[in-house]
């Protein structure tokens, strides 16, 4: 039977996964504390690693029952409720959840995105970028684009930290994202993997 996963809490950013048997080395040297806050699946809310790791003696969680209801949305991490952002494996799935948490993660290039976050926010990218042309033109000319430069530089890291960890989904490392600097081939290669549905079980840049 394979271990369960645990994540944790660590300065204040979400760690994991990591097996019973790594969260009891993390645990030896001290990474993992009583205090520390740890979560698995099955669980409503995250805990007290004393009260429910093993390692440290507390008793792991009992699992919910098995209802048609529980199942539905339950190995994607959209469910058929709301978009919880703490929650490890939540993924945004509509334009507004998808933008916000990209601007939450305004340099956050650990962990993955899924296709709608990513997607979503390169049409907020043009749309806003198509406005902003449009009001430069009005207000100042064709000459100069002080707004469209000042957005620009706004969402340059939020826009490089969603594409790495979209490519995070598919397994690929961010630096990929370089393959934009060579003309055609590299525009075309990166795209795909953009595109590509993410990888549907965790993968060393994170839960799915």
């Amino acid at each position: 039977m394979a271990e369960k996963s645990w994540f944790y809490a660590q300065n204040g950013e979400r760690q994991g996964p990591v097996t019973e048997s790594e969260a009891r080395r993390l645990v030896q040297d001290g990474t993992i504390g009583p205090d520390t806050l740890v979560w698995s699946e099955g669980m409503e809310n995250w805990a007290n690693a004393s009260s429910v790791l093993p390692a440290m003696g507390g008793t792991p969680p009992t699992p919910p029952p098995v209802t048609p209801n529980s199942m539905a949305g339950s190995s994607t991490g959209y469910g058929t409720g709301s978009y919880d952002a703490t929650r490890p494996g939540a993924h945004p799935a509509d334009f507004r959840d998808s933008v916000r948490t990209v601007f939450r993660k305004y340099a956050t290039f650990s962990g993955r995105a899924r296709r709608p976050e990513y997607w979503w926010f390169v049409l907020f990218t043009f749309v806003t970028s198509l406005v902003f042309s449009v009001l430069d033109a009005m207000l100042f000319g064709m000459d100069v684009e002080p707004l469209s430069t000042i957005f620009s530089l706004a969402i340059l890291i939020p826009s490089l930290a969603v594409g790495a960890r979209r490519l995070h989904d598919v397994g690929r490392t961010g630096w990929w994202l370089l393959l934009g600097l060579i003309p055609i081939i590299g525009w075309i290669i990166l795209i795909f993997w953009l595109a590509k549905r993410g990888d549907d079980h965790p993968n060393e840049y994170g839960p799915a």
